[in-house]
């Protein structure tokens, strides 16, 4: 029952804030994989809701689910390029979709960070639920903001969702950067609703893959070869 309240209010809050038939587009794909993950991340979060220690969240985005079709279409797409990068760090991880996702694609390193604690306990809970299905996956969750995660060597692979603004994005693509220089490596960006993809893009990632629909169906895949 709470996953169809969740639903019917993230049908409404897409069809409010974009339109009608992009509600459905995103609804119809929310229930059609709704038994594949089996956990509730639908239901949009503003951040003035949520406990927020470390970070500013002026220059954050809310919380919102990315809709089913474009993460897949991202992974599944990713997954083929790529079939031996297994790290996945995501930026933002919210109540921890992606995180799910990426372990049914085959990765098994899996990290989120977000800066909001309540995000963070329901993303741990989600984790829990699966977590058995992939007994070689690790999973691990940061609660703090994202300038403040220190980059591991073995992290090649970020997914984001548009999960803050450009300053930011400059700053963190610099940690990344710093990162590099000291582990030389390929380093991979998944990367939907890019709004900030300039800024990857002036640091010398080149785009391998697209989706290019409504603004809400847009995703990058890009790369930046040392």
């Amino acid at each position: 029952m709470k996953k169809l309240l969740h639903n019917l209010y993230n049908f409404f809050y897409v069809a409010f804030n974009w339109n009608v038939l992009l509600a459905f587009f995103v609804t119809w794909h929310e229930i059609k994989r709704g038994s594949k993950y089996n956990i509730n991340t639908i239901k949009p979060v503003s951040l003035d809701k949520v406990t927020i220690p470390d970070g500013d969240k002026t220059k954050s985005s809310p919380y919102e689910a990315l809709n089913y079709y474009i993460l897949e279409h991202l992974l599944d797409r990713f997954c083929k390029l790529f079939p031996n990068e297994k790290n996945l760090v995501d930026v933002g991880s919210g109540k921890g979709r992606i995180m799910v996702a990426a372990a049914h694609y085959g990765f098994t390193n899996i990290t989120g960070i977000d800066f909001a604690e309540e995000l963070c306990e329901i993303a741990n809970r989600n984790i829990n639920k699966i977590k058995g299905k992939f007994p070689g996956t690790t999973f691990n969750i940061y609660c703090k903001d994202a300038l403040n995660y220190v980059i591991n060597a073995e992290d090649s692979v970020f997914f984001l969702f548009n999960p803050f603004n450009k300053e930011i994005m400059e700053k963190f693509s610099e940690k990344i950067e710093q990162s590099v220089r000291q582990h030389p490596r390929t380093v991979y960006m998944i990367y939907a609703n890019p709004r900030q993809k300039e800024v990857l893009s002036d640091k010398g990632y080149k785009e391998i893959f697209s989706i290019k629909k409504l603004r809400l169906l847009q995703g990058v895949i890009l790369v930046r070869y040392t």
